[in-house]
């Protein structure tokens, strides 16, 4: 069903209005005044949070979030990681900023050195060992935060993450399930990466166990003296680079000595007035814009939230999103990403054409030689302080490579399983370029003025369930802890904005009734019935921030913390 859009421009004037004067209240909601942190590990939001209380602005508190990240969730974006994105507000200025901090492959990297693997095999060099890795990102981009907006020093800022690595933090179970798992089994194969999991006899650290990382917290305490060069040009990549170097690997102390993270300007396109903010391709920022575009032509409020009009609808709209994605992202510098036209309007206008409301539809990919169906190993998370600046950043470790650099606690990523090996492919493996991932952090702004932030992990599901948390809070007009809760459904069509999945697989959550699933099969779907998998559509790692557009108050849901 669609309405003319001179229709939307007045019905949601005076939804905005109305928004102005109550946001829904909801049981869960947490709601602050002076300053808000959202993570998925309370130790880290603690951290944030008391980063805020000491004085400190959302750049500081995004930093040491992320620090105590890395050492309580060193598989989600430890020190060694791919690196990541994030948007950052100056409520000063009004000002928006991107941030690429994606790691760069090892300039001796070429198409030739993976020769025989296909991207996301597993026991291949692109993900395996010592030439899976990029250069790591992560401490990059919180230099490149911190030299832009911190206000406090890196000693006063890693004080949190410095004290749980030196003096141990409670293992939960979600962690030891992760240290006992297949996935992080190579981590254990070498003799220094599993003196980091066991205690005495040799055992597994369990659910419960105090986790101690005296080495982690030496080389915390080195950045913290010395600041961020010691882990490119200092002594951190000295040890890097050698260990990299003596085990047959690419990157080098040159590759570590250049690396930089990139600002740039946002890119962004508006949704039913709201304004939406995102990164640069490099992240599927433009792929989650694409879809509003053409959904803004929908009329999803009648349809009903997850109703089988409204699924079909977004599932189709996001397979035409995904192509683009697939044809065109990379994270190159001078990319010839033509984004003028595929975020007009009138772009959208004729992709929304293209949409049989009773029809799923299946169109071939661009790059159908490499398949995949993995997820990444990810975390987001958002800060606002009581100016209202807001830094939203997601951060990956990717996959950890097996690889962990000796007297340092620093595990490795597998970064260059992300490029392709097709050279005709924007995305192929080169020295020197960044591949494209899935991270998509968004600001949403009303009235020129932030009106949210949001952003989630969870691999190749990132742009869809960011997508339907922006819906949920604009179109079903839901409270921030609801609208970044299941249940929702996830197009399985692509892995990782690079190779489609064949078919028109749709998963769901539980809370989708069984007439809807029936009436999507009957369009053309197959449904992954939630007996099959209870949370397939889900992903634990979601937060959203809201500002009160009238009095400024702080709203999110769990995972959240202010004061």
């Amino acid at each position: 069903m669609m309405r003319p859009a001179n229709h939307y421009r007045l019905g949601h004037a005076l939804a905005l209005a109305m928004l102005a004067s109550q946001i829904p209240a909801s049981s869960s909601q947490i709601i602050a005044r002076d300053g808000m942190v959202a993570t998925h590990q309370p130790l880290a939001t603690q951290a944030g949070l008391r980063i805020l209380q000491q004085g400190g602005n959302a750049a500081d508190a995004a930093i040491a979030s992320a620090a105590v990240l890395a050492v309580t969730n060193p598989f989600m974006c430890g020190l060694g990681g791919v690196g990541g994105y994030a948007l950052v507000y100056d409520a000063k200025t009004g000002r928006t900023e991107a941030l690429d901090f994606v790691g760069d492959a090892p300039q001796a990297a070429t198409i030739d050195k993976f020769r025989g693997d296909r991207l996301w095999d597993f026991a291949k060099t692109s993900t395996d060992g010592y030439l899976a890795p990029v250069v790591p990102g992560i401490l990059a981009g919180w230099a490149a935060l911190h030299d832009r907006y911190g206000s406090m020093s890196w000693a006063e800022i890693l004080a949190p993450a410095i004290d749980y690595a030196e003096n141990g933090f409670p293992v939960t179970p979600a962690l030891a399930g992760q240290i006992a798992s297949t996935d992080f089994g190579k981590v254990t194969t070498y003799p220094y990466g599993r003196s980091i999991f066991t205690k005495s006899g040799d055992k597994l650290l369990q659910a419960g166990d105090i986790w101690i990382q005296k080495d982690l917290a030496e080389t915390l305490k080195q950045i913290a003296q010395k600041g961020p060069a010691v882990f490119y040009k200092g002594e951190i990549a000295s040890k890097i680079a050698r260990h990299i170097q003596e085990n047959g690997g690419l990157m080098s102390d040159q590759d570590l000595a250049r690396y930089q993270a990139r600002w740039s300007d946002p890119i962004e396109t508006t949704y039913r007035g709201y304004r939406v903010v995102t990164v640069r391709p490099g992240s599927s920022g433009m792929t989650i814009l694409q879809d509003l575009n053409i959904l803004e032509g929908f009329d999803l409020e009648s349809m009903g939230r997850n109703s089988a009009d409204y699924i079909h609808t977004v599932a189709e709209v996001e397979k035409l999103g995904f192509l683009d994605d697939d044809r065109y992202n990379t994270g190159r510098i001078g990319a010839a990403v033509p984004l003028e036209r595929l975020l007009s309007k009138e772009y959208a206008a004729a992709q929304r054409a293209r949409i049989n409301p009773k029809q799923a539809q299946y169109y071939p990919p661009y790059r159908p030689d490499s398949i995949s169906t993995l997820g990444e190993h990810t975390n987001h998370h958002t800060v606002i302080d009581k100016n209202h600046n807001i830094v939203t950043i997601t951060q990956t470790l990717m996959y950890p490579s097996g690889v962990v650099v000796p007297d340092t606690g620093i595990f490795l990523n597998n970064g260059m399983c992300y490029f392709s090996l097709d050279p005709r492919d924007p995305n192929h493996v080169e020295g020197g370029a960044r591949p494209r991932f899935v991270m998509s952090p968004i600001i949403v702004f009303r009235f020129d003025k932030p009106y949210f932030a949001t952003g989630a992990a969870g691999g190749w599901t990132i742009p869809q369930t960011v997508l339907q948390t922006i819906l949920n809070l604009i179109d079903f007009r839901l409270p921030p802890d609801q609208a970044a809760a299941p249940p929702r459904f996830i197009l399985r069509y692509l892995a990782n904005s690079i190779p489609y999945v064949p078919g028109t697989d749709l998963t769901v959550d539980s809370g989708i009734p069984a007439e809807v699933r029936k009436e999507l099969e009957a369009r053309g779907h197959r449904i992954i019935a939630p007996a099959d998998n209870p949370n397939a559509g889900s992903t634990p790692v979601l937060n959203t921030i809201l500002i009160d557009p009238k009095s400024g108050a702080l709203w999110s849901g769990g995972g959240a913390a202010g004061w």
